[in-house]
Formats: structure tokens, sequence, C-alpha cells
């Protein structure tokens, strides 16, 4: 994968699974860590850019109180891409590929980041 991909939430569908992930990137990953960043993603408010080389994150946002429609954009800010996703949606995030979140509620995000290490 060379730019993030979403995942959309369906009335039925999960969110993701390590499966579909390690298909996508064609290569083998594991679970690797879980956590949630809320404090950052307030009303209006962005994420610093950032890249990793170590993993693969997906990401999956949560709005922290009554909205609709989508909740959070991410962009490489160079046009590369641009990804607006509602409350249970996920983007998977390649490793060495630049992404920046952007809050577009009246309410805080809550960002739910699942890690992947890469099995080389």
């Amino acid at each position: 994968m060379d730019k993030p991909v979403a995942i959309y939430k369906g009335e039925d569908e999960q969110l993701f699974d390590a499966e579909q992930l390690a298909a996508m990137e064609s290569v083998a990953i594991e679970f690797r860590d879980i956590g949630v960043n809320c404090a950052s993603l307030v009303p209006g408010g962005a994420l610093d850019l950032g890249v990793h080389d170590d993993k693969l994150e997906v990401v999956t946002p949560v709005a922290l109180g009554e909205t609709e429609g989508p909740i959070v954009r991410y962009t490489d800010d160079e046009g590369g891409y641009d990804i607006a996703l509602a409350s249970y949606d996920s983007i998977v995030i390649p490793r060495g590929v630049s992404h920046r979140a952007y809050n577009l509620c009246d309410c805080t995000v809550a960002l739910f980041i699942t890690n992947f290490a890469y099995v080389e």
C-alpha cells in the first residue's frame, strides 16, 4: 500500500480484521498494541503531521457526542489523499505514509489506534 485506505463501517460489517489488513499490505503483520487518543482532537483541532517507519496503524474515530456525517478528515497535506470518516469507520495507514487528522465536528473525537508490527 502506498497510501491509506478507508474501511467504511456497514450495518453488519466488522470494523476490520488482521487478515484483511495483511491482504491489503501484501505482507505478514501481527497485532502489537492498542491505544486511545481523545485529549488532542477537540472541536476544530488537528493532530501534528506524523509518519511511522515501524508499524501499520489502524485508527477508528468515535465522536464523544451527538453528531452526523464525517467527524474526522485524514490527509497528508500535500494532495496525496483526503479521507473523511464517520464514527466507527477506520483508516489503515501503512508505514512510511505521512498523515494528519482534523476534527470536522462540534465535539471531541476519541481515536482508537490499533498498531500492527510488520513480520519480516
